[in-house]
This record gives C-alpha cells, structure tokens and sequence, in this order.
C-alpha cells in the first residue's frame, strides 16, 4: 500500500514536471567542459535554466560552481562542443561576486555609476546614470548611505551595494558567486529574504536568479530547484526541487518540505 508521503512526493514530482513544460527558457548549456591545461574542471555539463525562477547550484569546494557562472557570463567559452545560449534577445546577465569589490575613494553612488558607463557603445549620460544608481541604492534600502565610503558601511551593507550596482544595469539575469558566504549568520538570513523580496518585486526587470553557495539550508529556503554537482571534474549530478510555497518568509525552516529536503541534500551530500 502507498503511503500518503510517497502520494505527495509523486503529486510534486508531476506537478513541477507540468510546470517546467509550461516555463519559457532563459540559459541553455549543452554538453559544456571546460579544461584548464590538463586539468578538466566541468565534464559535460547540460542544464537548463526557466525564466521566473531561482535556482541554486550547490557541490563540493573546489568542484567548478563558480567556474560555471562565468561560462554563462561568457567570461570563460566552454572547451568545443560545448554550447551556451540566452533564449532571447532581450535577455541581460548582471553579476554579484562573493566579495563586493567596492572602489574604496568612491561614495556607494559612485560605486554603482560607474559600470553604467563601460561596455556600453551609446554611453549613458550623467543625468541617466545617477537617476540608475539613485533607483538601485532604493531598492536595496540604501538611499540614505549614498554618499558614504565603503569604510563607512557594514559588510552586509557593502554587499547591498554590490547587489544595487549589478540591479543599476537592469538585467533579467543576476548571476550570483556565494554572495553572502563571507557574512555573519544574522546579516546572511536577513540578506537572503531582502534578496528574494528584490526578485519578487515588480519594480525591477529581474526575471531568474541563479546563486552558487555551500549552505544547504540557504539553497532550499530561496530556491526553486536546487543543482547538485559532483565532485570534480564536476557535472550536474541531480536537479532537486523545493517543495516550498512562495513567498518565502521567516520561520519556513519549520515547514516539512523544508526538512525533508535539507534531509535529502544532506545524504547526497555524504555520498559523493
């Protein structure tokens, strides 16, 4: 006889099986490697990433986690064969590293203007790029502290701002490197629901967010599919979803999908 878990898992199982049929694609990658002399790092990697949602890949230290984000920023082309494509013109890709990288003899406002005006062949004027910054620093709550210095902000607070530069850009697609992995477990929890609140806004452009990190229990309660990767050279060993309600609020630890799924990642995790 069936057991009513076994019922809700299937229920799930289908249900999100529906649903990605019904999604619109934002990243493709095909068959993607990536070698570093004779060091394979990425083994045939193939994943595909839905627009409207969060995505966490989790693995190993050391295994390639960050190495895939920059394949899909185009930092580094995959070894050949490998294929990455955005499914649609429109598509733009903003990054937050896990350090903010702050230019220190510039104010937060200036620190966020200034990518608005690289890369770029029909420059932004300068009324533009502060109504950008002005916009951004709003969004992550940091209007006020506009005209502070990085040495006058908190670690937490320098990562809001980092997170407001890669948002100025308005793209559909934030790529994240363990943005909060060098901070406090306080600033760290309250970080991850101002994140989620920022993609969940619609006063943004920010369509899908895919965030690398070590902590299980930060992948399940932000996410809505889970990557787990292998040790090196790394491949996408399972795609996990998180059978959490949206929006996400404090105290979802205590939700039984919650556990189960920390459970779960915990085995995989003791396995490899």
């Amino acid at each position: 006889m069936i057991q009513q878990s076994e019922r809700f898992t299937d229920h799930v199982a289908l249900m999100s099986e529906q649903g990605k049929q019904n999604k619109d694609i934002a990243i493709t990658m095909e068959k993607c490697s990536l070698s570093f002399g004779d060091v394979k790092v990425l083994n045939n990697v193939s994943l595909t990433i839905y627009k409207d949602e969060f995505l966490s890949i989790l693995g190993p230290s050391g295994c390639g986690k960050s190495t895939l984000l920059r394949l899909m920023l185009g930092l580094l082309p995959p070894d050949k064969g490998g294929v990455i494509s955005l499914d649609s013109t429109k598509e733009s890709l903003g990054m937050v590293f896990q350090k903010p990288v702050l230019m220190p003899w510039m104010t937060a406002l200036q620190n966020i203007e200034m990518p608005l005006n690289l890369g770029t062949e029909k420059k932004l004027n300068k009324k533009i790029r502060r109504e950008k910054a002005e916009n951004a620093l709003q969004l992550v709550g940091l209007y006020d502290f506009k005209n502070h210095y990085p040495h006058q902000l908190s670690g937490g607070m320098q990562q809001r701002v980092a997170i407001a530069r890669a948002l100025a850009a308005e793209p559909t697609i934030l790529l994240m490197d363990e943005p909060f992995g060098a901070l406090d477990e306080f600033t760290r929890e309250k970080l991850n629901f101002e994140l989620l609140r920022l993609w969940e806004s619609p006063d943004n452009g920010l369509s899908t967010v895919v965030m690398v990190t070590h902590s299980i229990q930060e992948s399940v309660i932000m996410s809505d599919r889970i990557a787990m990767m292998s040790s090196r050279p790394a491949g996408v060993e399972e795609m996990i979803d998180v059978p959490l309600p949206r929006p996400r609020e404090v105290g979802m630890e205590e939700h039984p999908g919650f556990f189960k799924t920390v459970k779960e990642l915990r085995r995989k995790v003791k396995q490899q």
